[in-house]
Protein backbone atom coordinates (compact mmCIF):
# COMPACT_ATOMS: atom_id res chain seq x y z
CA UNK A 1 0.00 0.00 0.00
CA UNK A 2 1.16 3.23 -1.02
CA UNK A 3 0.01 6.84 0.08
CA UNK A 4 1.44 10.07 -1.08
CA UNK A 5 0.17 13.89 -0.97
CA UNK A 6 1.55 16.55 -3.32
CA UNK A 7 0.79 19.90 -2.14
CA UNK A 8 1.66 23.54 -2.73
CA UNK A 9 1.23 24.15 1.39
CA UNK A 10 1.59 28.25 1.25
CA UNK A 11 1.33 30.91 -1.45
CA UNK A 12 -0.10 33.69 0.82
CA UNK A 13 1.06 37.16 1.27
CA UNK A 14 0.50 38.97 4.47
CA UNK A 15 0.61 43.04 4.81
CA UNK A 16 0.51 44.55 8.13
CA UNK A 17 0.05 47.88 8.79
CA UNK A 18 1.73 48.88 12.15
CA UNK A 19 -0.69 51.66 13.86
CA UNK A 20 0.91 54.38 15.78
CA UNK A 21 0.15 52.53 18.87
CA UNK A 22 2.79 49.99 17.38
CA UNK A 23 4.54 50.15 21.01
CA UNK A 24 2.10 49.17 22.57
CA UNK A 25 -0.10 46.32 20.31
CA UNK A 26 3.18 45.56 17.72
CA UNK A 27 2.16 42.50 15.24
CA UNK A 28 4.92 40.02 15.47
CA UNK A 29 5.92 37.89 12.57
CA UNK A 30 5.17 34.28 12.42
CA UNK A 31 8.74 33.11 11.69
CA UNK A 32 10.59 35.90 13.05
CA UNK A 33 10.77 39.09 15.44
CA UNK A 34 10.89 42.80 15.92
CA UNK A 35 11.98 45.99 17.86
CA UNK A 36 9.50 48.24 18.75
CA UNK A 37 10.64 51.55 20.42
CA UNK A 38 9.53 55.64 21.10
CA UNK A 39 12.26 58.36 20.57
CA UNK A 40 12.71 61.31 22.34
CA UNK A 41 14.89 64.21 23.45
CA UNK A 42 15.84 64.43 27.35
CA UNK A 43 12.90 66.61 28.49
CA UNK A 44 10.33 63.91 27.19
CA UNK A 45 8.93 65.74 23.59
CA UNK A 46 8.93 63.20 20.67
CA UNK A 47 11.36 63.22 17.91
CA UNK A 48 9.70 62.59 14.52
CA UNK A 49 11.89 61.53 11.82
CA UNK A 50 14.88 60.01 13.59
CA UNK A 51 17.28 57.94 11.73
CA UNK A 52 16.40 54.19 13.20
CA UNK A 53 19.40 51.57 11.73
CA UNK A 54 19.26 47.96 12.90
CA UNK A 55 22.52 45.44 12.36
CA UNK A 56 22.56 41.85 12.63
CA UNK A 57 26.31 41.86 12.88
CA UNK A 58 26.51 38.00 12.29
CA UNK A 59 25.50 38.22 8.79
CA UNK A 60 25.63 42.07 8.24
CA UNK A 61 22.00 42.33 7.07
CA UNK A 62 20.51 46.04 7.97
CA UNK A 63 17.40 47.61 8.37
CA UNK A 64 16.44 51.31 8.04
CA UNK A 65 12.98 52.99 9.08
CA UNK A 66 12.27 56.76 10.27
CA UNK A 67 10.45 57.81 13.44
CA UNK A 68 6.90 58.57 12.71
CA UNK A 69 4.64 60.98 14.30
CA UNK A 70 4.93 61.06 18.56
CA UNK A 71 8.76 59.39 18.18
CA UNK A 72 7.52 55.77 17.16
CA UNK A 73 8.96 53.18 15.05
CA UNK A 74 8.91 49.92 14.24
CA UNK A 75 10.67 46.92 12.53
CA UNK A 76 8.93 43.86 11.41
CA UNK A 77 10.34 40.56 10.04
CA UNK A 78 13.78 40.50 11.72
CA UNK A 79 15.32 37.07 11.75
CA UNK A 80 15.43 35.47 15.31
CA UNK A 81 19.14 35.61 16.72
CA UNK A 82 21.89 38.26 16.47
CA UNK A 83 23.87 40.40 18.21
CA UNK A 84 21.75 43.24 16.79
CA UNK A 85 22.82 46.58 17.32
CA UNK A 86 20.34 49.55 17.39
CA UNK A 87 21.35 52.88 16.31
CA UNK A 88 18.93 56.18 16.53
CA UNK A 89 20.53 59.41 14.99
CA UNK A 90 18.50 62.82 14.84
CA UNK A 91 19.69 66.41 13.50
CA UNK A 92 20.92 68.44 16.66
CA UNK A 93 21.16 65.57 18.65
CA UNK A 94 23.43 62.77 19.69
CA UNK A 95 23.06 59.76 18.23
CA UNK A 96 22.00 56.61 20.74
CA UNK A 97 23.29 52.89 20.36
CA UNK A 98 22.08 50.04 21.91
CA UNK A 99 24.52 46.88 21.05
CA UNK A 100 24.05 43.09 21.88
CA UNK A 101 20.68 43.00 21.22
CA UNK A 102 19.77 39.25 20.79
CA UNK A 103 16.14 38.17 19.39
CA UNK A 104 13.95 35.45 20.73
CA UNK A 105 11.30 33.46 18.11
CA UNK A 106 8.16 35.95 18.30
CA UNK A 107 9.61 38.12 20.55
CA UNK A 108 8.89 42.06 20.32
CA UNK A 109 11.69 43.27 21.96
CA UNK A 110 10.68 47.36 23.48
CA UNK A 111 13.64 49.54 23.24
CA UNK A 112 12.88 53.36 23.99
CA UNK A 113 15.73 56.24 23.40
CA UNK A 114 15.90 59.53 24.93
CA UNK A 115 18.42 61.53 22.95
CA UNK A 116 20.76 64.33 24.37
CA UNK A 117 20.49 67.73 22.65
CA UNK A 118 24.36 68.27 20.59
CA UNK A 119 25.95 71.13 22.13
CA UNK A 120 28.99 70.64 21.20
CA UNK A 121 31.04 67.31 19.68
CA UNK A 122 31.41 64.80 22.15
CA UNK A 123 31.49 60.99 22.50
CA UNK A 124 28.89 58.83 21.35
CA UNK A 125 26.84 57.57 24.34
CA UNK A 126 26.31 53.75 24.37
CA UNK A 127 22.81 52.74 25.89
CA UNK A 128 22.57 49.44 27.91
CA UNK A 129 19.34 48.04 29.32
CA UNK A 130 17.30 44.76 30.20
CA UNK A 131 13.73 43.77 30.56
CA UNK A 132 11.62 42.07 33.33
CA UNK A 133 10.58 38.33 31.48
CA UNK A 134 7.78 38.36 33.83
CA UNK A 135 6.41 42.07 32.97
CA UNK A 136 6.60 42.08 28.72
CA UNK A 137 3.71 44.24 26.97
CA UNK A 138 5.66 42.11 24.00
CA UNK A 139 4.19 38.55 24.98
CA UNK A 140 1.06 37.44 23.13
CA UNK A 141 -0.18 34.52 24.55
CA UNK A 142 1.20 31.16 26.86
CA UNK A 143 4.11 30.68 25.35
CA UNK A 144 7.88 29.06 25.77
CA UNK A 145 10.66 28.77 23.93
CA UNK A 146 13.49 26.54 23.56
CA UNK A 147 16.84 28.69 22.58
CA UNK A 148 19.50 27.47 20.73
CA UNK A 149 21.71 27.04 23.52
CA UNK A 150 19.26 24.47 25.19
CA UNK A 151 18.65 22.74 22.12
CA UNK A 152 22.49 22.13 22.04
CA UNK A 153 22.85 21.29 25.63
CA UNK A 154 20.18 19.83 26.73
CA UNK A 155 20.63 16.00 26.99
CA UNK A 156 18.61 14.24 24.17
CA UNK A 157 18.52 10.12 22.70
CA UNK A 158 18.18 9.68 19.57
CA UNK A 159 18.67 13.76 18.43
CA UNK A 160 15.06 14.50 17.68
CA UNK A 161 14.17 17.67 18.66
CA UNK A 162 10.47 16.93 18.94
CA UNK A 163 11.28 15.39 22.23
CA UNK A 164 12.38 18.59 23.92
CA UNK A 165 8.48 19.88 23.51
CA UNK A 166 8.05 18.38 26.96
CA UNK A 167 10.30 20.80 28.45
CA UNK A 168 7.59 23.14 28.19
CA UNK A 169 5.47 23.22 31.45
CA UNK A 170 2.35 22.92 29.23
CA UNK A 171 3.15 19.45 27.64
CA UNK A 172 2.80 16.29 29.07
CA UNK A 173 4.67 13.48 27.98
CA UNK A 174 2.45 10.23 27.17
CA UNK A 175 3.48 6.69 26.44
CA UNK A 176 2.79 5.88 23.15
CA UNK A 177 1.31 7.86 22.08
CA UNK A 178 3.42 11.72 21.97
CA UNK A 179 3.49 14.80 23.29
CA UNK A 180 0.15 16.09 24.81
CA UNK A 181 0.03 20.12 24.82
CA UNK A 182 -2.87 21.33 27.18
CA UNK A 183 -4.45 17.99 27.65
CA UNK A 184 -4.98 17.70 23.92
CA UNK A 185 -4.35 14.75 21.79
CA UNK A 186 -1.09 14.66 19.86
CA UNK A 187 -2.75 14.71 16.98
CA UNK A 188 -4.31 17.84 17.46
CA UNK A 189 -0.89 19.66 17.46
CA UNK A 190 0.42 21.43 14.57
CA UNK A 191 4.17 21.67 13.88
CA UNK A 192 5.58 24.45 11.84
CA UNK A 193 8.97 24.60 10.04
CA UNK A 194 10.01 28.19 8.94
CA UNK A 195 6.15 29.06 9.03
CA UNK A 196 4.93 26.20 7.06
CA UNK A 197 2.76 22.95 8.23
CA UNK A 198 5.42 20.03 8.50
CA UNK A 199 2.53 17.54 10.20
CA UNK A 200 1.86 13.72 9.77
CA UNK A 201 -1.29 14.04 7.22
CA UNK A 202 -2.72 10.78 7.90
CA UNK A 203 -2.22 10.94 11.98
CA UNK A 204 -0.50 7.22 11.95
CA UNK A 205 2.37 7.71 13.79
CA UNK A 206 2.45 8.51 17.51
CA UNK A 207 4.73 11.58 17.12
CA UNK A 208 2.75 13.90 14.82
CA UNK A 209 5.43 14.92 12.66
CA UNK A 210 5.74 13.09 9.20
CA UNK A 211 8.07 9.85 9.42
CA UNK A 212 6.66 9.14 12.61
CA UNK A 213 5.21 5.78 12.21
CA UNK A 214 9.22 4.20 11.15
CA UNK A 215 10.50 6.48 13.75
CA UNK A 216 12.17 9.35 11.03
CA UNK A 217 13.27 12.89 12.29
CA UNK A 218 10.76 15.45 10.77
CA UNK A 219 14.60 17.74 10.18
CA UNK A 220 18.10 17.39 11.79
CA UNK A 221 18.63 18.57 15.49
CA UNK A 222 21.75 20.94 14.08
CA UNK A 223 19.71 22.57 11.85
CA UNK A 224 16.91 23.82 14.37
CA UNK A 225 17.74 27.03 15.71
CA UNK A 226 14.92 27.63 18.36
CA UNK A 227 11.34 26.48 18.47
CA UNK A 228 8.28 27.99 20.44
CA UNK A 229 5.30 26.01 22.01
CA UNK A 230 2.73 28.31 22.00
CA UNK A 231 -1.33 27.43 23.49
CA UNK A 232 -2.93 30.20 23.04
CA UNK A 233 -1.27 32.66 20.71
CA UNK A 234 -3.09 36.42 20.28
CA UNK A 235 -1.78 36.71 17.18
CA UNK A 236 -4.43 35.34 14.50
CA UNK A 237 -1.74 34.14 12.25
CA UNK A 238 -0.96 31.70 14.22
CA UNK A 239 -3.65 29.14 13.85
CA UNK A 240 -4.23 25.61 12.37
CA UNK A 241 -4.78 23.47 15.37
CA UNK A 242 -6.74 23.35 18.52
CA UNK A 243 -4.00 21.79 21.01
CA UNK A 244 -0.30 23.32 20.52
CA UNK A 245 1.38 24.99 18.22
CA UNK A 246 4.84 23.91 17.88
CA UNK A 247 6.84 26.55 16.14
CA UNK A 248 10.40 26.05 14.74
CA UNK A 249 13.16 28.19 12.60
CA UNK A 250 16.25 26.74 11.31
CA UNK A 251 19.64 28.16 11.29
CA UNK A 252 21.37 30.33 8.56
CA UNK A 253 24.34 30.65 7.48
CA UNK A 254 26.93 34.29 8.53
CA UNK A 255 29.95 36.11 7.46
CA UNK A 256 31.83 33.72 9.17
CA UNK A 257 32.61 30.20 8.26
CA UNK A 258 31.66 27.53 10.78
CA UNK A 259 31.25 23.79 10.30
CA UNK A 260 30.40 20.96 13.07
CA UNK A 261 30.45 17.10 13.04
CA UNK A 262 28.96 14.68 15.57
CA UNK A 263 29.39 10.65 16.00
CA UNK A 264 27.11 8.58 18.79
CA UNK A 265 27.63 4.91 19.07
CA UNK A 266 25.74 2.96 21.40
CA UNK A 267 25.54 -0.70 22.11
CA UNK A 268 24.76 -3.46 24.92
CA UNK A 269 28.32 -2.87 26.30
CA UNK A 270 27.23 0.41 27.16
CA UNK A 271 24.28 -0.48 28.75
CA UNK A 272 24.23 -1.35 32.93
CA UNK A 273 22.56 -4.51 34.09
CA UNK A 274 18.49 -4.96 34.61
CA UNK A 275 17.76 -3.87 37.47
CA UNK A 276 15.05 -6.80 37.81
CA UNK A 277 17.03 -10.26 37.45
CA UNK A 278 20.34 -8.35 36.64
CA UNK A 279 20.97 -9.58 33.45
CA UNK A 280 22.67 -8.25 30.39
CA UNK A 281 21.06 -6.37 27.49
CA UNK A 282 20.55 -8.24 23.99
CA UNK A 283 22.91 -7.13 21.64
CA UNK A 284 21.84 -3.98 19.24
CA UNK A 285 23.46 -0.90 17.75
CA UNK A 286 22.86 3.05 17.68
CA UNK A 287 25.14 4.73 15.34
CA UNK A 288 23.94 8.27 14.08
CA UNK A 289 26.50 10.45 12.33
CA UNK A 290 26.74 13.92 10.47
CA UNK A 291 27.54 17.48 10.63
CA UNK A 292 27.06 20.77 9.26
CA UNK A 293 28.53 23.86 7.35
CA UNK A 294 27.74 27.43 6.71
CA UNK A 295 29.13 30.42 5.89
CA UNK A 296 28.46 33.74 3.39
CA UNK A 297 27.97 33.33 -0.06
CA UNK A 298 28.73 36.93 -0.65
CA UNK A 299 29.40 38.94 2.58
CA UNK A 300 27.01 41.15 4.57
CA UNK A 301 24.91 39.70 1.28
CA UNK A 302 23.92 36.32 0.72
CA UNK A 303 25.03 32.42 2.90
CA UNK A 304 24.51 29.14 2.94
CA UNK A 305 23.81 26.86 5.38
CA UNK A 306 23.76 23.11 5.16
CA UNK A 307 23.63 19.86 7.17
CA UNK A 308 23.38 15.87 6.83
CA UNK A 309 22.50 13.68 9.57
CA UNK A 310 22.25 9.96 8.99
CA UNK A 311 21.04 7.46 11.36
CA UNK A 312 21.80 2.96 11.36
CA UNK A 313 19.75 1.09 14.31
CA UNK A 314 19.88 -2.37 14.58
CA UNK A 315 18.20 -4.09 17.52
CA UNK A 316 16.88 -7.92 18.07
CA UNK A 317 12.71 -8.45 18.14
CA UNK A 318 11.39 -8.60 21.47
CA UNK A 319 8.25 -10.06 20.77
CA UNK A 320 6.61 -13.33 21.87
CA UNK A 321 8.65 -16.52 20.32
CA UNK A 322 6.75 -20.03 19.55
CA UNK A 323 9.14 -22.79 21.47
CA UNK A 324 10.57 -24.68 18.16
CA UNK A 325 11.72 -27.30 20.20
CA UNK A 326 8.12 -28.66 20.23
CA UNK A 327 7.81 -31.54 17.50
CA UNK A 328 4.31 -30.08 16.79
CA UNK A 329 5.53 -26.94 16.72
CA UNK A 330 8.35 -27.27 14.35
CA UNK A 331 6.13 -29.46 12.02
CA UNK A 332 3.70 -27.02 11.73
CA UNK A 333 6.64 -24.92 10.63
CA UNK A 334 8.11 -27.01 8.18
CA UNK A 335 4.78 -27.35 6.12
CA UNK A 336 3.92 -23.62 6.18
CA UNK A 337 7.61 -23.04 4.52
CA UNK A 338 7.09 -26.42 2.22
CA UNK A 339 3.99 -24.48 1.26
CA UNK A 340 5.39 -21.26 0.53
CA UNK A 341 8.32 -22.97 -0.87
CA UNK A 342 6.21 -24.46 -3.68
CA UNK A 343 4.58 -21.14 -4.46
CA UNK A 344 7.91 -19.33 -5.35
CA UNK A 345 8.34 -17.42 -2.20
CA UNK A 346 9.93 -17.60 0.72
CA UNK A 347 8.31 -18.07 4.45
CA UNK A 348 11.46 -17.31 6.37
CA UNK A 349 11.39 -18.73 10.27
CA UNK A 350 9.70 -19.13 13.22
CA UNK A 351 12.42 -17.89 15.41
CA UNK A 352 14.13 -14.40 16.55
CA UNK A 353 15.65 -12.17 13.85
CA UNK A 354 17.15 -7.97 13.99
CA UNK A 355 14.56 -4.91 13.18
CA UNK A 356 16.47 -1.99 11.14
CA UNK A 357 15.66 1.51 11.37
CA UNK A 358 17.75 3.52 8.98
CA UNK A 359 16.92 7.00 8.56
CA UNK A 360 18.55 10.05 6.33
CA UNK A 361 18.29 14.07 6.96
CA UNK A 362 19.73 16.33 4.28
CA UNK A 363 18.60 20.30 4.86
CA UNK A 364 19.87 23.17 2.69
CA UNK A 365 19.03 26.54 3.05
CA UNK A 366 20.19 29.91 1.15
CA UNK A 367 19.36 33.33 2.56
CA UNK A 368 20.17 36.74 0.70
CA UNK A 369 19.48 40.35 1.35
CA UNK A 370 16.72 42.10 -0.73
CA UNK A 371 16.56 45.56 -0.97
CA UNK A 372 17.59 47.76 2.15
CA UNK A 373 15.08 46.18 4.10
CA UNK A 374 14.28 42.92 2.63
CA UNK A 375 15.59 39.23 2.93
CA UNK A 376 14.47 35.84 0.91
CA UNK A 377 14.97 32.61 1.46
CA UNK A 378 14.97 29.23 0.22
CA UNK A 379 15.49 25.76 1.46
CA UNK A 380 15.00 22.59 0.73
CA UNK A 381 14.23 19.66 3.54
CA UNK A 382 14.54 15.78 2.68
CA UNK A 383 14.44 13.20 5.28
CA UNK A 384 13.89 9.26 4.96
CA UNK A 385 13.25 6.21 7.04
CA UNK A 386 12.42 2.81 7.33
CA UNK A 387 11.37 0.57 10.22
CA UNK A 388 9.82 -3.61 9.61
CA UNK A 389 6.74 -4.70 11.49
CA UNK A 390 5.66 -8.09 11.90
CA UNK A 391 2.17 -9.80 14.25
CA UNK A 392 2.90 -13.01 16.46
CA UNK A 393 0.65 -13.97 19.14
CA UNK A 394 0.52 -17.34 20.92
CA UNK A 395 -2.91 -17.32 21.36
CA UNK A 396 -3.78 -16.44 17.19
CA UNK A 397 -2.21 -15.75 14.14
CA UNK A 398 1.99 -16.02 14.28
CA UNK A 399 3.86 -14.68 10.98
CA UNK A 400 7.06 -16.01 9.97
CA UNK A 401 9.75 -13.49 9.10
CA UNK A 402 8.64 -13.69 5.57
CA UNK A 403 5.45 -12.50 6.25
CA UNK A 404 6.17 -8.84 7.86
CA UNK A 405 6.72 -5.95 6.10
CA UNK A 406 8.64 -2.53 5.42
CA UNK A 407 7.23 0.87 5.96
CA UNK A 408 8.83 3.63 4.15
CA UNK A 409 8.33 7.39 4.61
CA UNK A 410 9.86 10.04 2.28
CA UNK A 411 9.39 13.41 2.81
CA UNK A 412 10.95 16.30 0.11
CA UNK A 413 9.61 20.19 1.15
CA UNK A 414 11.12 22.93 -0.70
CA UNK A 415 10.11 26.33 0.73
CA UNK A 416 10.71 30.21 -0.10
CA UNK A 417 9.99 33.24 1.79
CA UNK A 418 10.20 36.85 1.19
CA UNK A 419 10.08 39.48 3.61
CA UNK A 420 10.46 43.04 3.70
CA UNK A 421 9.32 46.55 5.72
CA UNK A 422 8.61 49.75 3.50
CA UNK A 423 7.39 53.03 3.48
CA UNK A 424 8.16 52.95 7.54
CA UNK A 425 4.59 51.48 8.02
CA UNK A 426 4.28 48.31 6.33
CA UNK A 427 5.90 44.72 6.57
CA UNK A 428 4.80 42.22 4.15
CA UNK A 429 5.22 38.15 4.84
CA UNK A 430 5.63 35.76 1.33
CA UNK A 431 5.54 32.30 1.58
CA UNK A 432 5.63 29.76 -1.03
CA UNK A 433 6.24 25.80 -1.27
CA UNK A 434 5.85 22.57 -2.69
CA UNK A 435 5.93 19.26 -0.30
CA UNK A 436 6.04 16.13 -1.44
CA UNK A 437 5.27 13.19 1.29
CA UNK A 438 5.18 9.52 0.26
CA UNK A 439 4.09 6.51 3.16
CA UNK A 440 4.45 3.03 1.72
CA UNK A 441 4.47 -0.22 3.05
CA UNK A 442 6.27 -3.06 0.79
CA UNK A 443 4.09 -6.39 2.25
CA UNK A 444 5.55 -9.98 1.29
CA UNK A 445 3.08 -11.53 -0.75
CA UNK A 446 2.86 -14.98 0.46
CA UNK A 447 2.32 -13.85 4.46
CA UNK A 448 3.78 -16.91 5.73
CA UNK A 449 1.39 -17.39 9.15
CA UNK A 450 0.50 -20.30 11.15
CA UNK A 451 -2.86 -20.13 13.68
CA UNK A 452 -1.99 -21.24 17.06
CA UNK A 453 -4.47 -22.84 19.18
Amino acid sequence: MQLWVRRVFALASLLVLSLAAASAAAAQGVTSASITGRVSHDGGQPIEGATVVVTNTATGQRFQVLSRAGGRFNIENLPPGGPYTVEVRAIGYQAGRRTGVRLELGQSYAGDFALNVAVVEVQEVTVVGGADPLINRGRTGPASTISDSAIANLPLLGRNFTDLIVTSPSVVAVPNGGPSVAGSNNRFNNIQLDGSANNDLFGLGSSGAPGGQSSGKAVSLDAVSEFQVLVAPFDVRQSGFTGGLINAVTKTGSNTFRGSAFLYHQNQGLVGLSPVDQSKATDFRISQFGGSIGGPIIRDRAHFFATLDLQDRSFPYGGVLLNISDPLVADSVRRVQDRISTLGGSAGDAGGFDFTNPNANVFVKVTSQAGQNGQVELSHNYATSESQSISRSLTGAYQLTGGGFAIRNNNNTTRFKWTSVFGGRFNNEFFAGYSRIRDRRDPNTSFPTIIVD
